[in-house]
């Protein structure tokens, strides 16, 4: 997965949701359990498909589910300016 977070987010866990505060303009964005699941194994480095694996395995949802719910955090997350593809 080339794309990373922004540098200076401000990134909080609130029970089984994530906030994420980006400090420049002030705005937040929440994520729910899944999508905070799927930020925290981003952060950790973890592939898309491992990460679409192991939610698939723990929410007992088909991966193909998974991997259109993924694309569509890691869609939003670059169309906020929260997340950036990655030079290589």
């Amino acid at each position: 997965m080339d794309l990373v977070l922004k540098e200076g987010l401000l990134i909080q866990k609130v029970v089984d949701e994530v906030v994420i505060l980006e400090p420049d303009s002030g705005d937040y964005y929440t994520l729910n359990e899944i999508g905070a699941l799927m930020l925290e194994q981003l952060q950790q480095g973890k592939s898309a498909d491992a990460i679409t694996l192991e939610i698939s395995q723990t929410f007992n949802v088909t991966q193909k589910e998974v991997k259109q719910d993924f694309t569509l955090l890691l869609t939003e997350l670059e169309k906020h300016g929260l997340a950036h593809h990655q030079a290589t």
